[in-house]
């Protein structure tokens, strides 16, 4: 994915993916810099409301998905 920011657009490549405390956590590289995106549960319906009717249904599927694995480690670990 590229980010655009004001000082330049960069790549962000994802080294992993996890769910922790209801947050997803995508880790990788913002250019040569390390970084980290962190999404809530509050952060998906205002993406939702700017994507098309049969991708929503994609990414609200694969959202609850992540969700449930997530509950099911936590479980597990915890």
């Amino acid at each position: 994915m590229i980010i655009n920011s004001p000082v330049g657009r960069f790549p962000f490549s994802v080294d992993s993916v996890r769910i922790r405390r209801r947050r997803i956590l995508l880790r990788g590289s913002m250019g040569t810099w390390p970084a980290t995106v962190e999404a809530t549960a509050s952060d998906i319906p205002p993406v939702l409301a700017r994507i098309s009717g049969g991708l929503v249904l994609l990414l609200v599927g694969a959202a609850v998905v992540l969700v449930a694995v997530g509950v099911v480690i936590g479980a597990l670990l915890f």
